[in-house]
């Protein structure tokens, strides 16, 4: 794919196909069940990268069981219980074939991770937004946003061959695009475990323990829509998530506060 097809239709390009393929489940059930066996581990990793939520992994599993933790603050317990009621949401979509990349199923899923927390919540912002430390970038017009997600969408769909690639290309074009007033990046995490899953692959997280990096990557693709070395750290993510279950299909490791592996 050309870089000039993606700048085109993404506003983002990457010259750096990621070799990340995902163990298949089988089958969208059999997906849903790794993801829902796995729902703590996916929605703690994910809240500690993507937002430094400093909610634990036992803190996470009882927060998902609709119980309050004390010693945490409102706002970090409901950025978990918001973002484990979206994922139910996502697994209701898959499970009834309506999961689709499309700006109805991102505006369904941010209703609810987004909630009470970004300025408008379950419809795409209707004003210019800012990058919190990124003087270099300014997401597009609130009034183009309509075009460049069916643009975009069709494009990851149609031209994006290999699934685990368009998930990951989803993530950096929603990203980056900042469709929402805020909540972008967990909503565009459900969006690619929904493409994952739909096809019957293992969902994916982001080990909290590559944070840094994560941050560090991610700022500066902000700045130059280039995603290479984005596609390159998911590639190794993967790697690091799965390597026990390609090699001998082994369950999550025993220490899950580290929140090391998945397991079916």
């Amino acid at each position: 794919m050309s870089r000039e097809k993606m700048l085109e239709n993404l506003n983002i390009f990457w010259e750096y196909s990621p070799n990340c393929k995902l163990p298949s489940a089988g089958s969208s059930k059999n997906a849903l069940h790794v993801f829902n066996k796995n729902i703590e581990n996916i929605v703690y990793n994910f809240m500690s990268t993507l937002e430094r939520n400093p909610t634990t992994l036992p803190q996470t599993a009882t927060i998902l069981k609709g119980q309050s933790v004390s010693g945490l603050k409102i706002d970090d317990m409901m950025q978990v219980k918001r973002y484990g009621d979206a994922a139910k949401a996502l697994t209701t979509m898959i499970t009834e074939g309506t999961f689709a990349l499309n700006e109805k199923t991102a505006c369904a899923l941010h209703n609810i991770v987004g909630k009470e927390e970004a300025l408008t919540w379950g419809k795409f912002r209707d004003s210019l937004v800012t990058i919190l430390n990124l003087e270099d970038y300014t997401p597009p017009d609130s009034k183009l946003l309509s075009n460049i997600a069916v643009k975009g969408f069709v494009f990851l769909e149609n031209e994006i061959k290999s699934p685990e690639e368009r998930a990951i290309g989803t993530f950096l074009f929603m990203a980056r695009t900042q469709f929402f007033h805020d909540v972008n990046k967990r909503t565009a995490s459900l969006m690619m475990n929904g493409v994952l899953m739909s096809g019957g692959l293992y969902p994916v997280t982001i080990l909290n323990h590559n944070s840094e990096e994560f941050h560090t990557e991610l700022s500066a693709f902000y700045k130059t829509g280039d995603a290479s070395k984005m596609m390159q750290f998911f590639e190794k993510s993967v790697q690091s998530l799965y390597q026990a279950q390609v090699q001998n299909d082994m369950e999550p490791k025993s220490n899950k506060d580290k929140g090391q592996g998945l397991g079916r």
